[in-house]
């Protein structure tokens, strides 16, 4: 079948460019079926619709129109946001993130963010994922402020420590940040780009470590370089296609006070294994790693660890910390409920609400069965002298609207002779 034309219906302000950008299917060519699937998937990922059919029109010959229906999002909405630290239902927190999506019908996007609760936290950001036509660079800046409660034992001959969170007292950390990045696509899904960032951290409660100028606060910028492949399906929850990410960065441009260096690794694969025609298991795995390199100083809030945004699954009540770390996961992920859509309409909580009901809302339901294994050591420190934790266990992964994940997890980890189980609860995936 040749494709004779293609028609949009319902992107009523998307426009029509930025949809076939993302097209490999063209009109006058060839229908291939593979392509259009990658199509869908590609303008899905775009996040700016709930809900995208393609009805096919046969023509007379071997001629076929094809029809894009679109459900348009709301485009200036904004959209509750939340989660639980460090698996604690003490430490929950919630806000807002005003988001307008498809600024000028160009897939621009400027938001606001804040949570309130443990850690709060204010960002202002735009970005604009396609500029200069065909040559498709893009770009994105924003500013943002932070505080945090971290823990640390301070200086340590030892450089890779080991404690539990209860055992060690917080302290406040104030982070002010802003970045820019500039980059370029290399082909349909992979993009390389640089960054330039200005940091400062500030604590009232200085102790030796915590920064490294004594009155408790830092200024520095970092600059960078970053190469992704993306092929996934679905970013927040995908079920087959890559993800990789290399990314090397200098930390205290123009500083005498940092010399230090990272290059951050993560690598992930989906692996759909088919039951039948329609069932398929998940088999995902990933590989993540940090290498500190130079000379400087390393101050806390430079160091890697696990335990707080990082969670080796049957530990989350320990934090690991050193200067780099490593850690690899396989999860099978089981569909229960394969992603659907509820109608506004017909939703049985939001079918009241006039706006809310105008929408689609997407839901679905996997088990998983996983393993987790990490470590940290110091630049000081061999890696074949590192000691590893791991945890497995079993899942329950809730797709929910708004793109969030609701993750439950009874993990197990092997401790002094002892098998130990806890419950993990969180508004993300693990990966």
């Amino acid at each position: 079948m040749t494709v004779n034309r293609i028609l949009f219906v319902g992107n009523n302000v998307t426009r029509d460019e930025v949809i076939l950008r993302e097209m490999k299917t063209k009109e006058g060519q060839k229908l291939n079926l593979k392509d259009l699937d990658e199509d869908v998937r590609r303008i899905y990922n775009l996040g700016l619709f709930n809900r995208i059919d393609v009805v096919p029109a046969p023509l007379s010959g071997n001629m076929i129109n094809l029809v894009f229906e679109f459900e348009e999002m709301f485009y200036f909405l904004p959209v509750p946001q939340g989660g639980i630290k460090e698996g604690s239902f003490k430490k929950l927190w919630g806000g807002l993130n005003f988001m307008w999506r498809n600024f000028r019908g160009k897939n621009e996007t400027i938001n606001l963010s804040f949570g309130l609760g443990y850690e709060p936290f204010i960002a202002l950001g735009f970005s604009n994922p396609w500029i200069f036509k065909n040559q498709h660079y893009f770009y994105n800046f924003g500013v943002s402020y932070s505080r945090t409660y971290p823990r640390s034992t301070g200086l340590s001959d030892s450089v890779g420590r080991f404690f539990k969170k209860d055992d060690i007292p917080t302290y406040t950390l104030n982070n002010f940040q802003s970045s820019l990045r500039f980059g370029k696509y290399l082909g349909d899904n992979m993009s390389l780009s640089g960054i330039l960032a200005y940091n400062s951290y500030s604590t009232s409660e200085y102790e030796k470590g915590r920064t490294i100028n004594t009155d408790g606060i830092d200024r520095y910028f970092t600059v960078a370089a970053d190469l992704t492949y993306d092929t996934r399906d679905y970013a927040k929850f995908a079920t087959y296609g890559s993800y990789y990410n290399l990314q090397v960065s200098r930390i205290g441009l123009f500083s005498s006070s940092f010399d230090l260096n990272k290059f951050r690794t993560d690598l992930r694969r989906y692996i759909p294994l088919k039951l039948s025609n329609d069932y398929a298991l998940v088999l995902v795995a990933r590989y993540s790693s940090v290498i500190t390199f130079g000379g400087g100083s390393l101050p806390v809030y430079l160091s890697e660890s696990f335990g707080y945004a990082d969670l080796i699954r049957g530990w989350d009540n320990y934090v690991f910390e050193g200067e780099d770390k490593m850690m690899g996961s396989l999860e099978m992920r089981i569909p229960i409920l394969k992603p659907f859509y509820v109608k506004g309409k017909d939703h049985f909580i939001l079918r009241k609400i006039p706006v809310m009901k105008q929408l689609s809302y997407r839901y679905g339901l996997y088990a998983t069965v996983f393993i987790d294994a990490g470590g940290v050591w110091g630049r000081s420190e061999r890696l074949f002298n590192t000691q590893f934790r791991n945890g497995y266990g079993i899942g329950l992964n809730f797709l929910l609207p708004f793109d969030f994940v609701y993750r439950t997890d009874f993990a197990v980890r092997h401790e002094n002779n002892r098998y130990k189980g806890q419950i993990i609860f969180s508004l993300d995936s693990s990966f």
